[in-house]
Formats: structure tokens, C-alpha cells, sequence
């Protein structure tokens, strides 16, 4: 993924679909910056959300350090992050 707008996701050859759901899983070095969408980010650049809902419909994030618990961004704990989100997106679709 290159860039984000609104439901419209653009891929590195230049293809484009529209999605329902993203779920946002962190790399090694976080960065943000490049989703351009209103209300994703806080004026450190961080994403808003709450146990990985962020308000915009349709976003989650999974991977967050300390998005829950002290082991989100751990292999070890990420699991219980996932179940909770499991359950939100199923209850949502």
C-alpha cells in the first residue's frame, strides 16, 4: 500500500480498490503519516483509537505498542488484542 484515501486504497504498481475494512498491523519503525484521512491521526502522528477501533468506520489497528496491555506489540501478547478485535469486527459485519 502506497496511499490511502477515504474507502480507496492505492497499491505500488498504481492499482486501486475500495475497501470496508483495514486492519493497520505495525512494522518495526511506525509511521503514519501516510494515511490521509480525517480524524485517523493526533498531533503526534499517532493513531486515535481505543483497544485498536479508531473512530473512522471501518479502520483497526492491531500491533500498537501499548494498545491495550503492556504485550500488544509483542508476539506473545498480540493475540488478546486480536480476539478483542475479532469479536468488534464480527459484531460490526
Amino acid at each position: 500500500m502506497t496511499q490511502t484515501r477515504e474507502r480507496e486504497v492505492t497499491f505500488d504498481d498504481n492499482s486501486k480498490i475500495n475497501v470496508q475494512i483495514i486492519i493497520w498491523s505495525t512494522g518495526f519503525t511506525p509511521d503514519y503519516k501516510w494515511i490521509d484521512i480525517d480524524g485517523v491521526l493526533d498531533g503526534k502522528d499517532f493513531p486515535i483509537h481505543n483497544r485498536g477501533v479508531s473512530p473512522i468506520q471501518g479502520l483497526y489497528y492491531i500491533g500498537l505498542p501499548w494498545q491495550h496491555q503492556r504485550g500488544s506489540a509483542l508476539i506473545c501478547g498480540v493475540g488478546r488484542d486480536a480476539k478483542f478485535l475479532y469479536s468488534v469486527i464480527k459484531s460490526v459485519f
